[in-house]
């Protein structure tokens, strides 16, 4: 069974929300609040999809959606549009009508988890591929081989959406496939190779640097959660530098 997605909820209406979920073993309730609390918490939980509300005390939907944007690994938004939703920059994973029926609500929330990557995460797509280059060449992963590039999907992608890494073989690799255009297992065999090359053929350097400590040394490679989960990071730590403006 898949591990269930965590999810936050911005609501006055959090009771009843949150009541509704009860009944869904898919998802897991994290935590709930409102304004400025609902974007710290957002910010230090990681949750996988937050239900926000258009009214909250204190910030209203639209500056928390905004706040939501400016985070290196945003989560899924369910926007709960009080009054008629008018489509502008950023968008939610999914904006739904409230107050509204039971059903309507969770086939939006069950809509936006099921969502590869989310939609607020969109704009910085093309910098975290590009990051996820830069970081496999400091460590010489060979460009020959289609595990390379894998890789650098799969970071990038787990570097908005640690989600996906809550199953790599059924959430992570089958994204990578979809992707790449090719199956969940020769992404998995792809990606092994390729961390194979690069911890026995690959620049001590880079390895240094980018893994440190991390990796004990007598258990020889990491396996791939261990290598792509340190991509990610590194990954998200730029970005966010990007973000606040460093060169």
């Amino acid at each position: 069974m898949l591990t269930p997605w965590r999810l936050y909820i911005a609501s006055p209406d959090a009771a009843r929300l949150e009541r509704i979920l009860s009944y869904e073993s898919r998802f897991l309730v994290v935590g709930g609040g409102q304004g400025k609390q609902a974007v710290g918490e957002t910010l230090r939980l990681c949750p996988d999809l937050v239900i926000l509300d258009s009214v909250l005390s204190g910030m209203d939907g639209g500056e928390a959606l905004a706040a939501f944007a400016r985070m290196p690994a945003p989560p899924r938004v369910v926007y709960l549009a009080r009054t008629a939703f008018a489509p502008t920059e950023p968008l939610p994973d999914e904006a739904c009508p409230y107050p509204c029926e039971d059903e309507i609500l969770m086939e939006s929330i069950v809509k936006a988890a099921e969502r590869p990557l989310p939609a607020l995460a969109q704009p910085w797509e093309t910098q975290r591929l590009a990051i996820a280059e830069t970081l496999l060449e400091r460590l010489s992963v060979p460009p020959r081989l289609k595990g390379r590039r894998y890789m650098a999907v799969a970071a990038a992608a787990l570097a908005c959406s640690p989600a996906l890494g809550a199953s790599y073989r059924e959430r992570l690799y089958p994204y990578v496939a979809g992707q790449c255009g090719t199956t969940p297992q020769a992404v998995e065999r792809a990606i092994r190779t390729a961390v194979e090359s690069a911890w026995l053929q690959g620049s001590l350097e880079g390895i240094q640097a980018l893994f440190g400590l991390s990796v004990d040394a007598e258990r020889g490679k990491p396996t791939n959660a261990e290598f792509l989960s340190m991509l990610a990071q590194h990954i998200r730590e730029e970005v966010a530098r990007q973000m606040r403006g460093g060169c």
